[in-house]
């Protein structure tokens, strides 16, 4: 058995979505000051770094991340398929068609898309032009697969900030059944493509509705 982390740790350079708040790390009492121990104030976006959306992030009445259970944080049949991208280019229905068998029966596709080559070499790319991963593709898995409860991908977002209510709609589609989750943000750069199970584990907060999390995939 191998485990292989699917999430980026979290620091002052992680990448944001345009218009998200800087992350802030105060070292409130220090050892080298002569504190008795170290303690840390943390200060983040729900939506920084690698993290799950929950349907609440769209939906009034949606799910809360705090609200599911173990149990739906644990996706077996899990796949990785590669569909390389530009940034400001988009996943179509028709790039995720040639997939269709994978698609149907996964209950977590993770989508490998290539983008995060750019996420330390050029933050701007990487943010503010992204990718969309389109209306017409979030149809197409809401209709392939009653089995598929997740998405992952290796982008800022499912939403390019040049076509912000395309990707408001991709969102609202996805999110529109109250069990499904998005994960964005992810590190899928040189990970297999096939896994026995993979964890989600975000942050159980109360009242929000999405988390930073992490993601663990467990292979043979």
């Amino acid at each position: 058995m191998r485990l292989v982390l699917l999430s980026h740790r979290v620091g002052r350079r992680t990448p944001l979505y345009p218009g998200t708040p800087p992350i802030q790390l105060t070292h409130y009492r220090s050892i080298e000051r002569g504190d008795s121990s170290n303690l840390w104030v943390i200060s983040m976006a729900n939506h920084a770094g690698t993290h799950v959306d929950a349907p609440n992030h769209f939906y009034m009445e949606g799910r809360k991340i705090s609200e599911y259970r173990l149990e739906e944080l644990i996706f077996e049949n899990v796949r990785l398929i590669d569909i390389p991208k530009e940034p400001g280019e988009e996943v179509s229905a028709e790039d995720l068609e040639p997939y269709s068998e994978i698609v149907m029966t996964s209950s977590l596709l993770l989508i490998r898309t290539g983008l995060q080559a750019y996420r330390d070499t050029d933050q701007e790319a990487y943010t503010s032009k992204g990718l969309l991963f389109s209306p017409s593709a979030a149809k197409f898995l809401k209709d392939s697969s009653p089995n598929l409860r997740a998405l992952g991908i290796d982008a800022i977002s499912v939403s390019t900030p040049l076509r912000r209510s395309e990707g408001r709609e991709s969102h609202r589609i996805l999110l529109s059944d109250n069990r499904f989750l998005i994960i964005e943000d992810m590190d899928l750069a040189g990970k297999p493509d096939a896994y026995r199970y993979v964890i989600l584990a975000p942050l159980f907060l109360d009242e929000v509705d999405s988390a930073p999390c992490t993601v663990i995939g467990v292979t043979d």
